[in-house]
């Protein structure tokens, strides 16, 4: 997620052969063989609309009502967990897990024969606290984090589809964003997590998930150049996530957005629309606000369903009555009766292939 979570710290890495270091001894490991996915979807041609998913969380689950679980199961494909697998709440204290929330989200997924996006397994947010505050050499949280990803990994193996193994590795200007990850274990954290999360389930897709990269602008480059070198060192890279959190006067063109997917298509890897919404706030009239709103939508889908390679399209949730950015933003395609608005019917023009 993006918003109040985002930092601005981090260590330049503009050149391409910056982003050849962040590997470190991983990179000079055997590349790992390209895995099939038959349990995950893909689009089968150019003809075949993008999935649609939608985050989730156990509260609203248990607790908004028939509506709430009558639209999801009516108009969504697949879940994300919204907080329920961060490392906080998985594992609060050291080697005491706690999966009750996530299996809930997942045996409702199962039963309704869903597929579950897991998200995330490694963030800068969401850490507990006896990670953040241990006195770590690199060995020691190397150890933290691989015996973490090994464990809820292997935990939903069969069950879980796909994983946003590291999410936001970057900042705004396409800088390393200074985790504690980062600080202690290196750059080459990332290779690593991919690594061990494809030990644990080598049939999962892999993807690394960030937000703000739907521009042609420095950030989009650093994230690409990152992705390559990934690529090229044999990492288990298996999809890249855009996240999509935009506002009325802050979102790309939709020829932008379309080139931005092409480019990482052409890598060879699965993409997808993992976090949208649309900050729609504001003082202007709200007809106009819901009708720019809708038209934003409309652009993101489009833009997936031109290139084959994105597969699918997830709201970071499903009505305003429940988001992470408030009510009064009105961000998502359902209104607070779960009544569809302009939103909702331009999403699912825009994710209809022409031809």
């Amino acid at each position: 997620m993006f918003g109040k979570y985002v930092l601005t710290l981090g260590l330049t890495v503009t050149a391409a052969a910056a982003f050849g270091g962040w590997f470190g001894s991983a990179a000079s490991a055997a590349p790992a063989p390209r895995v099939a996915h038959p349990a995950v979807f893909n689009r089968t041609s150019a003809s075949e609309a993008p999935q649609l998913g939608a985050a989730v969380n156990d509260v609203m689950l248990a607790k908004a009502g028939p509506r709430y679980v009558r639209t999801l199961l009516a108009h969504y494909r697949s879940i994300t967990p919204e907080w329920e697998m961060e490392m906080s709440q998985l594992e609060p204290t050291r080697g005491h897990f706690t999966f009750g929330q996530a299996d809930g989200i997942v045996a409702f997924a199962r039963r309704h024969n869903m597929p579950v996006r897991g998200h995330t397994l490694v963030w800068d947010q969401m850490i507990p606290s006896w990670v953040l505050h241990g006195d770590w050499t690199r060995a020691q949280l190397e150890n933290v984090l691989h015996t973490y990803i090994t464990t809820v990994v292997s935990h939903y193996r069969g069950k879980v589809e796909e994983w946003d193994v590291v999410n936001e590795p970057l900042t705004t200007d396409g800088h390393m964003r200074q985790s504690i990850w980062e600080r202690v274990i290196g750059p080459d954290y990332v290779a690593l997590a991919f690594r061990w999360a494809h030990a644990a389930d080598p049939n999962a897709r892999l993807f690394l998930n960030e937000y703000g990269a739907e521009w042609n602008d420095p950030k989009e480059h650093a994230l690409f150049q990152l992705v390559s070198g990934l690529e090229s060192a044999g990492v288990p890279l298996g999809g890249v996530g855009f996240q999509a959190h935009l506002l009325l006067n802050a979102h790309p063109p939709q020829a932008e957005l379309t080139g931005v997917l092409r480019q990482f298509a052409a890598l060879g890897l699965r993409l997808e629309i993992t976090e949208l919404d649309v900050r729609a706030g504001g003082s202007a009239p709200l007809a106009r606000r819901m009708a720019e709103e809708a038209a934003i939508y409309k652009t993101v889908a489009a833009s997936c369903a031109a290139v084959r390679a994105c597969a699918r399209v997830t709201t970071w949730g499903i009505s305003d009555a429940a988001t992470w950015i408030g009510t009064a933003n009105r961000p998502l395609p359902f209104d607070t009766h779960y009544q569809p608005k302009p939103a909702w019917y331009a999403l699912r023009a825009g994710l209809t292939p022409r031809g």
